[in-house]
């Protein structure tokens, strides 16, 4: 009986012009959004190819310990075609001392279409679009059947309330996941032919859970619908019920999260950790280029001396005592500035940690949207959270110190193998001072200086064996328990609203 009653109720949808060309405008804008984002994802790839072969090209051209700068390049994520989730560049680039808070870009060109706050995506093709798609379809499946009649003359057979309401559900949940589970399986088999090597179990299981997320959330808005069509008995009102809803859950809350809740709440704890990170750095600044002793002040000497990147790709050439004098800079370095930027991670670790709590709250405290919890377990289910990227730098930051421990432990990074380019013979030991001064002004012992360098062999180094960035395998049991919580919150926000419409249906006048 239930059967039959599916069957019929799914071809009356069909016969409808509206559900119709609402389903083949989803239909196209899925087509749309998910090659638009192949194309896109297939650049990110070609950037990530290329920052690694530039990455590899530098270990070739090192001349000196200071020239040794890894990078952690991360693998662009496949499921970003459904969830961009939080968009940042995928480079980090590990110097011995720098704090490491943030990511770049080598090659990558920013598209500013896939912004953090300009997401085009098929998680936001599912909460704004196919919200609506849902509602539009289903506002009127109840009053407009009394309207027209058919309902009382249904309820003179024997036909239970219970079977009615249950065809309606049913009816309206199936024929949508049909209308999404048909593209989304295409786009899977797709993504299976192109990326055959990207894919791996844990890549399967989390598309099995994101089509089930998607089942949850049409049938709360399935649910949403019919309840709203039970509390009115015009169609037309209905309908403006049913749009007023969609814009509450779909913009008008979650703007008035970020633009009046959150910052009542938390944007006085967010100015000052971001102040105190702005702090921590200028108290490094001053480190590395105003407190320095005198016995470290590389100025004390003539040398001949080339700088590029700051206390970085350093060479010096010359005199003894600058190069003494440089070891002493390079402790000083090690000794305060190493220090200062790990107090710089701390307080950006601090900063972090306050903004995903903002957004753990915003989870609870908006349990009742569907859009906002799909949204947030999307984003963790595909591995394109805030966490991830913040454990993406945790692991640069392991191989940082990984590196300042060996350099430190070996003795090259505290003496001058740490800007070496000659050997050590190669330096001068002294000035004659009975050249004239103006051999010195007119530079040449500069001449004399380059003359030398020009015939002293190339100063050779062992590369430090140092354990290279790895990309993480994040199991399907790690990623479910990130979104338990939601989930639950998910579930019992349906069963909640599956109450509600039971029994309402139960108490609606068939007259």
């Amino acid at each position: 009986m239930l059967k039959l009653l599916l069957t019929h109720e799914i071809l009356n949808l069909l016969k409808s012009r509206r559900v119709y060309l609402t389903a083949i405008l989803f239909l196209l804008l899925f087509v749309s959004v998910f090659i638009v984002r192949l194309i896109d994802f297939q650049n990110q790839v070609n950037h990530y190819i290329a920052d690694v072969s530039d990455a590899n090209e530098l270990h070739t051209i090192i001349r000196n310990y200071s020239y040794i700068n890894p990078h952690a390049i991360q693998q662009p994520i496949i499921f970003s075609i459904y969830n961009q989730g939080y968009k940042t560049p995928r480079v980090v680039s590990i110097r011995f001392y720098d704090a490491i808070i943030h990511s770049t870009s080598l090659n990558e060109d920013v598209n500013p279409y896939y912004l953090e706050n300009k997401q085009l995506d098929i998680t936001f093709l599912i909460t704004f679009f196919m919200s609506l798609f849902i509602l539009l379809i289903s506002y009127d499946s109840i009053n407009r059947e009394k309207q027209l009649g058919t309902l009382r003359l249904l309820m003179t057979f024997s036909l239970k309330r219970q079977s009615f309401i249950l065809k309606k559900v049913l009816g309206i949940f199936l024929f949508v996941v049909i209308t999404f589970t048909i593209p989304y399986l295409l786009s899977l088999i797709t993504l299976t032919i192109i990326y055959s090597n990207l894919l791996s179990i844990n890549f399967f299981l989390s598309a099995f859970f994101y089509w089930f997320m998607v089942l949850l959330f049409i049938f709360f808005f399935s649910l949403l619908g019919i309840f709203i069509s039970t509390c009115t008995i015009n169609p037309n009102r209905s309908l403006v019920y049913s749009l007023l809803v969609w814009a509450m859950l779909s913009i008008i809350l979650p703007n008035c999260w970020y633009s009046i809740i959150s910052p009542k709440l938390f944007n006085d704890d967010i100015t000052m950790l971001t102040n105190n990170v702005a702090d921590k750095r200028a108290q490094a600044i001053q480190i590395a280029s105003l407190d320095i002793p005198e016995e470290a002040n590389r100025n004390q000497a003539w040398f001949y001396f080339q700088s590029s990147g700051g206390i970085y790709n350093r060479t010096a050439f010359g005199f003894t005592e600058a190069n003494n004098l440089e070891c002493n800079f390079q402790k000083h370095i090690y000794e305060k500035y190493y220090p200062a930027n790990r107090e710089i991670e701390r307080a950006y670790d601090d900063l972090v940690r306050k903004i995903i709590h903002t957004e753990s709250v915003r989870n609870w405290l908006f349990f009742f949207n569907p859009i906002v919890l799909f949204e947030n377990i999307s984003m963790k289910l595909t591995g394109n959270s805030r966490e991830n990227h913040h454990r993406f730098l945790h692991d640069a930051r392991a191989i940082r110190d990984e590196l300042v421990s060996i350099g430190a432990n070996e003795g090259w990074l505290l003496d001058s193998r740490w800007f070496r380019v000659y050997p050590e013979e190669y330096d001068l030991d002294y000035v004659d001072i009975t050249m004239p001064k103006y051999d010195w002004d007119e530079g040449k012992i500069w001449t004399h200086v380059r003359d030398i360098q020009q015939n002293a062999p190339i100063y050779t180094i062992d590369l430090p064996a140092f354990k290279p960035y790895s990309q993480p395998v994040y199991t399907f049991g790690e990623i479910f328990n990130n979104i338990l919580s939601l989930l639950l919150l998910f579930v019992v926000g349906i069963l909640i609203l599956w109450v509600l419409v039971w029994w309402k249906f139960m108490k609606y006048d068939m007259r």
